[in-house]
């Protein structure tokens, strides 16, 4: 199982997850052009997905769902709400197939589970998406403002995790964001601060844990290294010895094989902790 995020924040989100034959964007948040020029960059070709996962409706997730689907015939995997929000994406004649946010689901080589979130969006989920041939599990949890009961079940036991790590809180109150909408990103609809992603990812860990990539990072009340150093600090002293990154806007990550990961996590002694 290997996970390649294309780039993520409030300009667009994409992440592609792969097993031996099958491969799935959760969203797709650029443009058809940029997320297929993206795929390319990586060695992958946009004929080659098999299947778009939408997680709500905001654009920076949805933007090129539609051109892209119906570019490369991929089927796209969608809410009834989330289709009803952003129907104008989409056309007529395009392979769509409705998902309920609490009911799993399969794609071809993996089991989908979606749990619904809580963000200001219509019908908001964070996926599970695991390997049916080998049980690896990735946690994919980019937007959400406050981590609940149900998306704690959705990502526990994850070999990998995506997590949102989306703002600093002194340089949101110091920036010049309005009132209303700083209230509005760290409110409980809004988005998780790196001191709230760094403590669910506390709560998140287990020996068997890979890594984790940061994802959704403010490029205004942020900063890649804030981020880092924020989550580091916190799960490090734990014992933690596997892959932290984080997600850039403007390019791709590395491609990262889980396979590989447990090999390097049980040279460093990663399962003999906590």
């Amino acid at each position: 199982m290997k996970v390649c995020a294309l780039g993520s924040g409030s300009k667009g989100n994409s992440t592609l997850v792969e097993s031996s034959d099958t491969r799935i964007l959760i969203d797709v948040g650029f443009s058809g052009r940029e997320t297929a020029r993206r795929l390319r960059k990586i060695g992958v070709s946009p004929e080659s997905i098999d299947a778009i996962l939408i997680t709500h409706d905001h654009r920076d997730h949805t933007s090129g769902a539609g051109i892209f689907g119906r570019r490369y015939g991929t089927p796209v995997h969608i809410t009834a709400k989330t289709l009803q929000e952003c129907h104008s994406l989409f056309s007529s004649d395009q392979s769509i197939q409705v998902y309920q946010p609490s009911r799993n689901f399969v794609v071809k080589g993996f089991l989908i589970e979606p749990f619904v979130t809580v963000h200001d969006a219509i019908e908001p989920v964070v996926f599970a998406v695991s390997d049916l041939s080998t049980q690896l599990k990735i946690g994919i949890a980019t937007d959400l403002g406050r981590p609940t009961a149900q998306i704690r079940l959705a990502l526990k036991d994850s070999d990998f995790l995506i997590l949102e790590s989306n703002y600093d809180e002194q340089l949101l109150r110091n920036s010049r964001y309005p009132a209303k909408v700083q209230q509005r990103i760290a409110s409980s609809h809004g988005h998780l601060s790196n001191r709230a992603a760094a403590q669910l990812a506390c709560e998140l860990l287990h020996p068997q844990l890979l890594g984790i990539l940061l994802a959704h990072i403010s490029q205004n009340c942020n900063s890649y290294e804030l981020a880092l150093s924020t989550m580091g600090e916190a799960i490090r002293p734990k014992g933690f010895k596997g892959f932290l990154g984080i997600i850039p806007q403007d390019d791709t990550t590395p491609f990262l094989d889980l396979e590989k990961l447990r090999i390097e996590c049980s040279d460093l002694g990663q399962f003999n902790l906590f």
